[in-house]
C-alpha cells in the first residue's frame, strides 16, 4: 500500500514530462527570425574571360559623295587661218596668233607656236623676233627663253624664214590666254608670217 502510493505520483510525474516533451517538439509554433547579419568584405575579382566569338557583319553604310576630280593634263591648239602682216614700224609689236583655254586647276602651260615668216627683200637689215607671252602687247625682253630671233645684213634676198618658240607659263583655275608676238626692231615692210600654238596644261611639274 505504501509502495503504491509512491510510484503512482511517480509514473505521473514521468507521463507528465514526456508529455510536455513531445508538445514542444511537435506542435509548438517556430519563434522569430533573427536580424540579418552584416554583409562581408566583396571577394577579389575573378579574371577576365575569353574573348567572345565576333558578332555579324553590320548592313553596309549609304555610298559616300564621289570627290573632286584629280589633276590632270590636256591639250589645246591653234592655227592661222591666212598670212598675219606685222606691223612696219621700228619696235613695234604684232600679235601673230592667240589661244584660250580652261584649266581645271591651277598649274602650268607648257605652250610652243611654230610657222614661218617670208622676209622681204630690201636694202634695210632684217631685224625681228618672235616669242610666246601672257600679253598680246609684251615686247621681246632680249632675254626671254625659247624665242626665235632673226636677224640679216641689209640687201639681202628674199627669204622664208621658218621660226620655233616655246615657253612655260603659270596658268590659273578657268579661262587662260596665250599669244604668238612678233616684234619688228628695224621696222621693215613686207613681212607675211603664219603659225600655230600648242599649249599642254600640267597641275605640276616633275620633281
Amino acid at each position: 500500500m505504501g509502495f503504491r502510493q509512491v510510484l503512482l505520483p511517480l509514473v505521473t510525474s514521468i507521463a507528465t514530462a514526456g508529455s510536455v516533451t513531445a508538445g514542444y517538439a511537435v506542435l509548438g509554433p517556430p519563434g522569430p527570425v533573427g536580424p540579418g547579419g552584416e554583409q562581408g568584405d566583396r571577394g577579389i575579382q575573378g579574371i577576365e574571360g575569353p574573348v567572345g566569338p565576333a558578332g555579324p557583319a553590320g548592313l553596309e553604310g549609304p555610298e559616300g559623295p564621289a570627290g573632286p576630280a584629280g589633276p590632270s593634263a590636256a591639250f589645246k591648239d591653234a592655227a592661222t587661218a591666212d598670212y598675219v602682216m606685222p606691223t612696219a614700224a621700228p619696235g613695234e609689236v604684232t600679235n601673230l596668233l592667240s589661244l584660250r583655254f580652261r584649266a581645271p586647276t591651277l598649274g602650268w602651260a607648257y605652250v610652243s607656236g611654230s610657222g614661218y615668216c617670208n622676209v622681204p627683200a630690201e636694202p634695210t637689215a632684217t631685224h625681228y623676233a618672235i616669242y610666246v607671252s601672257s600679253r598680246p602687247d609684251a615686247p621681246h625682253d632680249g632675254a626671254l627663253p625659247g624665242a626665235a630671233f632673226v636677224r640679216f645684213p641689209q640687201g639681202g634676198s628674199m627669204v622664208q624664214v621658218p621660226f620655233s618658240a616655246t615657253r612655260v607659263l603659270p596658268v590659273k583655275a578657268g579661262a587662260n590666254e596665250v599669244f604668238l608676238n612678233f616684234q619688228n626692231f628695224g621696222g621693215l615692210a613686207g613681212y607675211s608670217c603664219q603659225g600655230n600654238l600648242v599649249a599642254f596644261f600640267t597641275a605640276t611639274k616633275l620633281l
